[in-house]
């Protein structure tokens, strides 16, 4: 593919990958924002992880849009402010369901990565194809590390 736009799908494939970074931009800021507001110091280290971990994934994402001949971003300030408003509200809203709600976040990107590794495995792209079953792996682990925590009992300490 490499820079040239020549099936179909290509333009759709570019703009949901320019989206789903995007969303790991807010995802990054989140769990950097969320972490110093939980009081479980466990819950709070998985955050501290996911945060952490995002980097990579951010990373390998570009990689591959580069690879297909984007520039992504590199940083979205409005997902930051956004990120911060919600770990500002999650004492109001309850953090279970903040947690919830990025637990169905990753898995919706876990699924987003499926359907690009799919398109580009279709289109002879494997490497890139490859690398995008890997980070849909990737979120679908860190979901079930969020689900975790919202199957334990209630608790007030989160």
């Amino acid at each position: 593919m490499a820079g040239e736009l020549q099936r179909p799908g290509d333009a759709a494939l570019l703009e949901d990958m320019r989206r789903a970074l995007l969303a790991e931009f807010g995802a990054q800021a989140f769990y950097r924002q969320l972490a110093p507001r939980v009081t479980h110091a466990e819950l709070r280290s998985v955050l501290q992880r996911l945060h952490a971990d995002e980097e990579a994934q951010i990373a390998r994402l570009r990689a591959v849009m580069r690879e297909l001949g984007l520039e992504p971003a590199t940083r979205s300030r409005r997902r930051r402010v956004l990120a911060w408003a919600l770990a500002a509200a999650s004492p109001l809203t309850g953090r279970r369901l903040v947690l919830r709600i990025c637990s169905e976040a990753e898995t919706t990107a876990s699924r987003w990565y499926a359907q690009f590794h799919e398109y580009l495995a279709a289109v002879g792209e494997h490497e890139l194809a490859k690398s995008c079953a890997e980070m849909s792996a990737f979120k679908l682990r860190r979901a079930h590390a969020l689900q975790a925590w919202l199957d334990l009992p209630r608790r007030s300490d989160l």
